[in-house]
């Protein structure tokens, strides 16, 4: 079992626990069953490079899982490259500061190519995940920005995203809901 399995696992766990105190944090409990080779191959022809190894495994296990994180989508092989999501990415960086500010908002007098490949997404534009294709680690894997309710970080792979979304979910958990007197 790799590693982010696991996480992944681990955080199902802390989204329930959640859920039973809290359920209106609804979140998206049951991922997608997994992708074929072909339709992992078609996405990646989409976005017109190779997904990094990590995501690729994941997408073998679960084509996306919805409502992962704050109302973002994982996304799975038929969104992934997709215009809308491009167009919300873009769109929280014309309208915010960045995570990164060598990513920052385009030119007004020219429009760049992002370096980006959003992976996770609401369509509200206040949750996203993105590979960032200009930086990559020693073991191969692109970093991953993710920007959740106008916070911008980064991670040095998709396995430390989610052993962050662990530790996300483990201090949203450990409060305590609040509770009328009575």
């Amino acid at each position: 079992m790799t590693e982010w399995l696991e996480t992944l696992d681990q955080i199902r766990s802390a989204q329930t626990e959640i859920m039973r105190t809290r359920p209106y944090k609804d979140f998206g409990l049951v991922p997608n069953p997994g992708a074929s080779g072909s339709a992992i191959a078609a996405a990646e022809a989409r976005i017109g490079v190779p997904l990094p190894r990590s995501y690729r495994e994941f997408l073998s296990f679960y084509d996306g899982w919805p409502r992962f994180y704050e109302g973002a989508t994982l996304l799975g092989t038929a969104n992934l490259g997709r215009r809308e999501y491009e167009d919300v990415v873009q769109a929280v960086f014309r309208s915010a500061e960045t995570p990164v500010p060598d990513i920052g908002p385009p030119s007004s007098r020219r429009v760049l190519r992002r370096p980006l490949i959003p992976f996770g997404v609401d369509l509200q534009g206040t949750t996203m995940f993105a590979f960032d294709r200009s930086q990559v680690g020693p073991n191969g894997e692109l970093a991953v920005i993710a920007w959740v309710s106008e916070l911008g970080l980064t991670f040095q792979g998709f396995d430390e995203f989610l052993d962050n979304v662990l530790e996300w979910l483990t201090v949203d958990g450990s409060e305590v809901p609040l509770r009328a007197a009575g």
